[in-house]
């Protein structure tokens, strides 16, 4: 299998995409590898930047269910790199190598805390093309918010379109995270 991406190398960049590029390395001392390709792009980069940004360190949900969610995601398009990424990422945010592991091998997931499960079967029902049905919608609402509903769903697209990316790049792991099963 050939290799789709070379060396990232910021100085053939348009001058749009290298001005994209500074920005981002300016405010955040370093550029996300997904960049390296949405950069071709200089548009939608610069415009899903600052949403990234957002639902990675603006939101209300804390950080574990953020990488709840992320790990969910990357499950589920089986992306190694970025569950690469994120599951060292959720064990530093407090997720237990046990449910990193359930998650990773598509076992049952049990989780202490009552929002974190909530968090965790919403993503999974709604990134599986399940319906969300109206008894977990209303637990969602009256647990989670309709704000912190928003950021799942917000999360869940933004990770899809990482995955994807860094599959069609065919982009490898980041470390010796165990494979997700195929």
């Amino acid at each position: 299998m050939a290799a789709r991406f070379t060396t990232f190398d910021p100085d053939v960049l348009t001058s749009e995409a290298r001005g994209v590029h500074d920005r981002i390395l300016r405010d955040r001392g370093y550029v996300p590898a997904p960049y390296r390709f949405w950069l071709a792009s200089p548009g939608f980069a610069d415009r899903i930047e600052p949403v990234e940004d957002f639902l990675r360190h603006g939101v209300v949900l804390e950080e574990r269910q953020v990488e709840l969610v992320v790990l969910v995601v990357a499950r589920h398009w089986q992306s190694r790199f970025v569950w690469s990424a994120h599951a060292p990422a959720a064990r530093q945010a407090g997720v237990e190598s046990e449910v990193i592991e359930a998650i990773r091998s598509g076992a049952v997931v049990l989780l202490g805390r009552e929002d974190d499960a909530l968090c965790y079967a919403f993503s999974n029902a709604l990134i599986s093309g399940v319906a969300v049905d109206d008894t977990q919608w209303a637990q969602a609402q009256a647990l989670l918010g309709e704000r912190r509903i928003n950021e799942i769903i917000g999360l869940l697209g933004l990770y899809t379109s990482v995955c994807l990316t860094m599959a069609a790049y065919r982009v490898p792991p980041k470390n010796d995270e165990p494979n997700l099963p195929a």
